[in-house]
């Protein structure tokens, strides 16, 4: 298994960068203590909002469960008329992710897929005898027992041009990387390169409360607060993992037909955003958006290491964290390499700038050696 891997030690202030059921900091136990925890479902969004920002010609992938009207604005764009559109929609939509019956123009699980997958699949299907099919379902005079089997046969169709998803589009990196998941259809399910950890703090952590009051502007005769309420929060210093199987994301179910330079570009992208982005809980009221304040990055064969473990043992004091965790998290490393005889290309930043961390992770991308 060929991986390049990021460990990240990243301080945040007063912040609530992922809520619970109840809208307080997630939490954790783990070394005889409570820590705080941010999980990977809520980092991997952000890292996918920021790679679509960055480059959306690649990350196109959308996920939801409003595909009908896509696909039928796809469908009129290719020459479709509306009706046969809106029947044509209804059945690939079908096929892909299994229609609400309760909510129209809606599939019933959130779907991840590109506009590039979408047009491919919309051209296959074009490319089969749907016209009687659809003639038959849009006829008002064509009897329940015709229109029946129209349908089955128009859905059959549309599951023989789904099984074409995803063949040789250039924008969906971020599905190869974050991979999908669809129940009704494994054929559809694609295997994530990605690997994400929750993140975790290096110390114990406790979460607080604020109490916050509100003033009626309009008020002018009644004193006190128009409204009050409390919310949590807390300050941590967090470990975190990231990873990027590069012989997967290189294979024939991902991108291997992406050019040795496209494909160092999406990793680039990818491995830069994942330093760079911050989950977006109450970001206009408690601003936690800061930086990694040091980046362990190796590449190298093998199995996937958590370096976790350098924290199992809390820090605890009042010198602060950033520097504690960045000692603890090398010495873990170098027992690691010592003890197992682990070998990796290491590049650290600081001292190394991003873009010359970025370069050292992805030299021999372009020649296909890495």
């Amino acid at each position: 298994m060929n991986l390049i891997e990021l460990h990240i030690i990243q301080s945040f202030p007063v912040s609530c960068l992922n809520r619970d059921d109840v809208g307080a900091p997630k939490s954790a136990y783990f070394g005889g203590c409570q820590r705080a925890r941010v999980s990977s479902q809520s980092w991997k969004r952000a890292i996918r909002t920021m790679a679509k920002e960055t480059d959306a010609n690649a990350f196109g992938g959308q996920r939801t469960r409003l595909v009908v009207d896509a696909l039928v604005k796809i469908y009129e764009d290719k020459g479709q008329v509306a009706g046969a559109a809106i029947v044509l929609a209804n059945a690939t939509a079908e096929a892909l992710g299994k229609l609400d019956e309760k909510n129209e123009g809606k599939v019933k699980t959130l779907l991840y897929f590109s506009k590039g997958e979408f047009n491919h699949v919309v051209e296959s299907m074009m490319a089969l005898e749907f016209k009687d099919l659809v003639r038959v379902l849009m006829d008002e005079v064509s009897d329940k027992k015709a229109k029946k089997k129209a349908k089955e046969d128009l859905e059959k169709l549309a599951n023989k041009a789904a099984k074409n998803l995803g063949k040789a589009v250039k924008d969906a990196a971020d599905i190869s990387i974050f991979g999908r998941m669809v129940a009704d259809d494994h054929t559809l399910t694609v295997e994530g390169a990605g690997l994400f950890s929750h993140a975790i703090s290096t110390h114990p952590v406790a979460n607080e409360i604020d109490f916050f009051s509100a003033v009626d502007d309009s008020n002018i005769v009644d004193s006190g607060a128009g409204h009050i309420g409390t919310l949590e929060f807390n300050s941590a210093c967090y470990y975190r993992y990231v990873g990027l199987n590069v012989d997967i994301l290189r294979n024939e179910e991902h991108l291997a037909h992406f050019t040795n330079e496209e494909f160092k570009a999406v990793v680039d992208t990818f491995l830069r955003v994942s330093v760079l982005a911050v989950p977006q809980a109450r970001k206009n009221s408690m601003f936690g958006h800061t930086l990694p304040a040091y980046v362990l990055g190796l590449q190298h064969i093998g199995q996937p290491l958590s370096l976790v473990n350098a924290f199992e043992n809390p820090i605890r004091g009042s010198d602060g964290y950033v520097q504690c965790s960045t000692d603890k998290l090398k010495k873990h490393w170098e027992t690691l390499k010592n003890v197992y005889g682990l070998k990796a290309n290491e590049i650290e930043m600081p001292p190394n700038s991003l873009d010359e961390l970025m370069q050292g992770l992805t030299e021999g991308l372009t020649s296909g050696e890495v």
